[in-house]
């Protein structure tokens, strides 16, 4: 075994009480292991400890303060109780070293949710005393997060390490996570989640076209948070990324090639961290000017930052000469209004608060560029912990140097209410981005939208997720064609299953893509109406008009027995003095007429079925004729209601008929009679009855 490294071993005695045992354990984890002791400010004691591997802070703040705004030192009574910020402080320690990972965020929230559940039922908390209905009570306070399952899962991992250690009940052990199965985020919120539930994360339409319509807008009506906005959506709908990559854009990161047809292919170029890989992600050809435009904007608003950065990165020893800085030797006294215009305060006020900070006092006399260049070292320092880098740098490869990142801003630059500092960088993360695209109330705050961009710009209060654009890029993906390994590699994802996650289909989408898999789909498609002009092109023929369109029939089968059939039915009542009804009649007639004279011609041109269309059209034309005499004549007065005697299909003749069915007898319709034997049948009938 190396010399530096030390065996991790605690073994509990089982002849001693759990309460003994949980003192020997917490013992050894402050006293014998050394895990971060090596990193500046840590102690034991703090209320907060270093979470090297998320680049945050580990605070030990209970279930109700949990929320509490990082820069607020927590009281007390905001801490966890002094009986149990020990046993969580040991956990960590002692399972950090014997297995590092990125988990301890949710490790804490599991001792949150547990120390509530035994400070609500003890008023201590003794974890050795801890019982089923204290796991019960933190799973239920634990319901409404979102990661619930995988928390749950922390605190079983917890409780179980505890058991073996004798410091817990070994029951503890038989405990089962209640979120699987049927209640996993899997089946609740995830691939398996119900339609309904997965088109409540589709991104926001509305808040689509209200960033476009910004983005669309000349330069000089936006400002560098409009652009960095504006132009990072952009990117993220270019190619399914994650808000984190943004830091690991390059100025360069776009780029373009040929592809296998000979095309031009723009993609983003960079390294993902989640996959530890680098990524070529093509771009659509439909966004590929609007994501140039995008890094073009990003490159000009940060070129001042790179600049200053890349000075702080040669471990400058005299103030940096910005535009603004006084045209004055180092070592020359300034004036206060030159103090603050070397440090970029335009308000001198502002400026008096910053030197009080380094100095204890508000005086603006006696200072040099070097005293001054002195300050802000410190707060540069202060201000950017992991510089050159924006984010805490691995062991195995290194971020961007702010000089190369493409999101490289200066201090205040996104502020609407600072002026920007022209001598302090400021470190980009997701929240710059993810907070103005809230328009959630800030209920606590005297502006209560602080930092909306929808507001901002006079559009409702909207609310996007930076993942739901992720979301958006997938789904488009895969309706127009692109196969889930496709998409998967696109993504940068680890497995198909995951990219399921993000395909929110619903019913009839998947419906109507496996009826087109399986060529089971039957396309229909309407017609338009035919116009007047259109029907006066075809002519004539063995067709005749209608209301509704066209009747297509063939001279043999001789024309519909429903032919003009309106002026045969008893129960037309029609009005003298209707106009609208006066010229239908009028088109029926000649409609009526073109057919007979069509069908005259067939005749002399050979075609003897014709005939049938005279015989049906005759009297058609006649009753019509009639109704229009009636109509037009002056001697009736408007409004008269005009009967016309018909030849069927009555009332009465629809009882006969329904009559004549429940007894077996067909009755015979003397229309079709005479088609199809001929007018002297029908008379021969009509003899028989009188």
């Amino acid at each position: 075994m190396p010399a530096n490294l030390k065996l991790v071993s605690f073994n509990p005695n089982p002849k001693l009480s759990p309460s003994t045992n949980l003192k020997n354990f917490v013992r050894y984890c402050r006293d014998e292991l050394t895990l971060w002791a090596d990193i500046e400010k840590f102690s034991w004691s703090a209320s907060y400890w270093p979470d090297t591997y998320r680049d945050t802070r580990l605070r030990f703040v209970n279930l109700d303060n949990s929320r509490l705004h990082a820069s607020v030192t927590p009281t007390d009574n905001q801490l966890f109780h002094p009986a149990f910020i020990e046993v969580a402080k040991s956990y960590l320690r002692f399972r950090h070293t014997l297995k590092p990972h990125r988990n301890s965020a949710r490790e804490m929230q599991a001792f949150r949710a547990l120390e509530k559940a035994l400070v609500e039922d003890m008023g201590i908390p003794d974890i050795t005393k801890i019982h089923v209905r204290h796991f019960n009570r933190a799973v239920v306070l634990l319901a409404g997060y979102a990661a619930r399952q995988n928390i749950v899962l922390a605190l079983l991992q917890i409780l179980h390490l505890l058991s073996e250690k004798l410091i817990v009940p070994a029951e503890v052990v038989r405990w089962r996570n209640p979120y699987v199965k049927g209640e996993s985020y899997d089946n609740l919120r995830g691939a398996n989640a119900p339609a309904a539930v997965k088109l409540e994360k589709v991104a926001d339409q509305d808040a689509f076209f209200s960033i476009a319509d910004v983005f669309s807008r000349p330069l000089s009506q936006l400002d560098h948070s409009d652009i960095m906005v504006t132009s990072v959506t952009a990117l993220l709908l270019s190619a399914p990324m994650r808000i984190g990559e943004t830091l690991r854009w390059r100025t360069d990161c776009l780029r373009s090639d040929n592809d296998k047809n000979g095309n031009l292919q723009r993609y983003l170029a960079y390294y993902v961290p989640k996959t530890r890989s680098y990524t070529r992600k093509p771009i659509p050809t439909t966004m590929a000017q609007v994501a140039h435009e995008a890094v073009e904007r990003l490159v000009e608003i940060t070129e001042e930052g790179r600049r200053l950065a890349f000075y702080m990165e040669s471990n400058p020893t005299k103030f940096y000469r910005h535009s603004d800085c006084p045209e004055v030797s180092d070592d020359q006294k300034l004036t206060p209004e030159q103090v603050a215009q070397a440090l970029g305060f335009i308000h001198r006020t502002a400026c008096e608060d910053f030197m009080r900070k380094y100095t204890g006092n508000y005086s603006l006399t006696g200072f040099t560029l070097d005293s001054l260049w002195r300050i802000v070292l410190k707060e540069h320092r202060t201000q950017n912990p992991h510089f050159p880098y924006q984010e805490s740098p691995q062991a195995d490869i290194k971020p961007l140097k702010m000089s190369e990142s493409l999101m490289c801003f200066k201090r205040f630059q996104l502020s609407a209410r600072f002026s920007t500092s022209p001598v302090l960088l400021a470190p980009f993360n997701s929240d710059h981005y993810r907070k103005r695209l809230d328009g959630a109330v800030r209920s606590d705050r005297k502006n209560q939208r602080p930092l909306c961009f929808f507001t901002k710009h006079g559009y409702d209060p909207l609310r996007l997720n930076s993942h739901s654009l992720r979301h958006f890029v997938n789904r488009m993906a895969k309706q127009h064609g692109l196969s889930i390994e496709m998409i998967t590699e696109w993504s940068s994802r680890a497995s198909v299953q995951q990219t399921r996650t993000y395909l929110h289909d619903t019913p009839d989408k998947r419906l109507e893509r496996t009826s087109s898999i399986m060529q089971t789909k039957q396309e229909h498609e309407t017609l338009a109406p035919v116009s007047e002009d259109e029907a006066a092109s075809y002519g004539q023929g063995p067709y005749h008009r209608s209301r509704y369109g066209i009747c297509r029939r063939s001279w043999r089968a001789g024309p519909c027995i429903k032919f003009a059939d309106c002026t045969n039915c008893s129960e037309l009542l029609a009005c003298k003095g209707d106009k609208i009804a006066l010229e239908a009649i009028r088109n029926d007639r000649d409609n009526l007429v073109r057919t007979k004279n069509a069908a005259q011609l067939a005749i002399e041109a050979g075609e003897r079925s014709a005939s049938l269309w005279i015989e049906k059209a005759t009297p058609q034309i006649l009753r019509l004729i009639e109704l229009i005499n009636v109509m037009e004549n002056p001697d009736i007065p408007d409004g008269s209601p005009i009967q016309l005697i018909g030849t069927d299909f009555n009332h009465e003749a629809l009882i006969v008929e329904e009559k004549a069915k429940e007894a077996g007898v067909e009755l015979l319709d003397k229309e079709q009679l005479a088609l199809k034997y001929g007018q002297d049948l029908v008379e021969c009938l009509e003899m028989l009855i009188h």
